[in-house]
């Protein structure tokens, strides 16, 4: 490699091209093509730009792969149109959003498109603060799933620590775009991944449940109202190594559709030290008898939510007050 550039630098001196000036065209298209996509933020176009800019020979092989970053750029400044980010006198709207770390987006409106974007957005790495995304109440179904997951790859946005995706009507499809991305090594650092009010089912637990196993931060899981019967807990507790779910500390299955022996296959699990962390689990509002949830409760009583006396109307009125905290914060942020 020194030799080729030593006799293409010597060559390009005498005839005085701009070889002699930059040596970046000793490079081949494709090896120029690694450094502008390590470079090709869409939020942050200018980086690549200022490169095609450093000599005059370097703009042609760069052209086709700025005019793709353009319109990456372009999806990019309208989906901080449609959220409500805004560009300011000092700021443009794109780089507002790069300095994020919190994205409340709920009941945006997004579409397969929109997730599409996001997508891009996360895996190149567009949001290095982010550490909080809610997407809850968008309703993009099984295909906004896939089109944000789709984009996903290794270490695709380390930063991120929560991911709400809940009531977007997304089933078992999504879910396995969701498990795709993950086994992928995308979002490494997720702790906290609710997925309430989605239809998943028990295929759906299935195609999820090897890969949040083995996800090391994981700390809550949120599967509340996912139509979940007795197998797809199965699939979440059964024949765990020792090393699965090892940071769980919170576990949410209420309403679904638990029978008895699904309540006793968790149990059995918790009891038997499969989750090493756990602190609170609740399978309230499921498929079984008064007395069945009682019984179920017994065994449970280290890791019920409420077995300290308090009744189910109070739980449900500091959830309502957390909702209003939530949404506070949300108008605070005018996103």
């Amino acid at each position: 490699m020194a030799a080729r550039a030593t006799r293409s630098a010597s060559g390009a001196a005498s005839s005085g091209d701009d070889a002699s000036r930059c040596l970046l065209l000793l490079l081949s298209h494709d090896e120029l093509g690694v450094i502008v996509d390590g470079l090709a933020d869409p939020l942050q176009p200018v980086v690549a730009v200022a490169l095609s800019n450093t000599c005059k020979g370097l703009r042609t092989p760069l052209r086709a792969a700025l005019e793709v970053l353009q319109q990456r750029h372009e999806k990019a400044k309208a989906l901080c149109h449609k959220v409500g980010i805004r560009k300011m006198q000092f700021a443009s709207s794109c780089f507002q959003l790069r300095t994020k770390d919190r994205l409340p987006w709920e009941r945006k409106g997004l579409d397969a498109n929109d997730m599409a974007t996001l997508g891009m957005i996360l895996q190149s790495r567009g949001l290095p603060r982010l550490r909080s995304l809610s997407l809850m109440f968008n309703g993009f179904g099984d295909a906004g799933l896939l089109a944000m997951c789709d984009s996903l790859g290794h270490g695709a946005t380390p930063s991120l620590r929560n991911l709400s995706l809940c009531d977007n009507r997304f089933g078992p499809a999504g879910a396995d775009a969701l498990a795709a991305a993950l086994r992928r090594g995308a979002l490494p650092q997720l702790d906290t991944l609710w997925l309430s009010n989605n239809p998943l089912g028990n295929q759906g637990v299935a195609t999820l449940a090897p890969v949040l196993r083995k996800m090391p931060a994981l700390e809550e899981l949120n599967i509340y109202l996912c139509k979940v019967g007795d197998e797809g807990v199965a699939s979440l507790v059964e024949n765990l190594g020792k090393d699965d779910f090892k940071k769980l500390e919170r576990l949410w299955l209420d309403e679904n559709m638990i029978t008895r022996a699904g309540g006793e296959t968790l149990a059995a699990a918790v009891n038997g030290n499969a989750f090493p962390s756990l602190m609170e689990i609740d399978i309230r509002r499921n498929d079984m008898s008064d007395d069945d949830e009682k019984a179920l409760k017994a065994k449970l009583k280290l890791v019920w939510p409420f077995g300290n006396g308090d009744s189910e109307d109070d739980d449900d009125s500091e959830d309502d007050d957390a909702i209003e905290d939530d949404n506070e914060d949300d108008e605070e942020d005018g996103v």
